[in-house]
């Protein structure tokens, strides 16, 4: 699918790049959109080390992380001394990226120069992925942001790859034009939102008994699940 193809190319990118380039990137956007399924699906060409942060991520507990993903079992030390052995490693692969998912989450915090730091001394690859808010937080931190070599940002599903998530998904039955476009339109290409849709419209074709369904048939049993909050339930 689109994110899937755009964050492969952007692996590529950095990876390959020569060697007097920066080797940092950020893919971004909003939530649902499918980065981190597209990031771990990417990740494998390339064996990647790939970490995902938390709201409450230090960089002890960041670096500590890295340096399991790395290979290293419990690691121990202070950070200053974590980051030394992070970098040691990174540097004896430089064709291996460091993947941080969720980065948003320390995009504010001064500790994210810290992938900078792992970025530079090793030479390997560096890529963030977080929400539509990453660019944008970034450009307080100067030192990371001049470092990116390049900017991606993951796009909505659109009707291709609609069509190709419900042969994926859902392949028992068989939704109709009409419900796809309304279905789309409702969840604004959200692919998280679709594919719960596509597990009520199985639901749904089941009690109908049927193995096709469109907006109408659908909307027997409620709305589609979209965007906005349900209303209260009338009684």
């Amino acid at each position: 699918m689109k994110n899937v193809a755009a964050f492969s190319t952007l692996m590529t990118k950095v990876v390959e790049r020569q060697r007097h380039l920066p080797g940092m990137a950020c893919f971004s956007g909003y939530s649902g959109y499918g980065k981190s399924r597209s990031a771990v699906y990417g990740a494998g060409k390339y064996r990647a080390a790939y970490v995902e942060l938390e709201q409450y991520t230090t960089a002890k507990s960041m670096m500590q992380m890295i340096l399991a993903e790395l290979g290293i079992n419990r690691p121990k030390g202070s950070v200053p001394e974590l980051i030394s052995q992070a970098i040691e490693i990174m540097a004896g692969d430089v064709y291996r990226p460091l993947i941080v998912d969720e980065a948003h989450y320390i995009a504010s915090k001064k500790f994210v120069d810290v992938l900078r730091t792992l970025h530079d001394k090793s030479g390997a690859p560096v890529i963030l992925i977080g929400e539509e808010t990453l660019p944008k937080q970034l450009e307080a931190f100067e030192r990371v942001h001049n470092r990116m070599l390049t900017w991606v940002q993951a796009v909505p599903l659109d009707a291709e790859d609609f069509a190709i998530l419900a042969r994926t998904v859902c392949p028992s039955i068989k939704i109709a034009s009409d419900l796809a476009a309304a279905i789309l339109q409702e969840t604004s290409g959200n692919t998280r939102r679709i594919i719960v849709n596509f597990d009520e419209a199985e639901q749904r074709a089941k009690r109908l008994g049927t193995e096709s369904l469109d907006l109408k048939a659908f909307m027997t049993f409620g709305p589609i699940i979209g965007n906005k909050a349900p209303l209260p339930r009338a009684y």
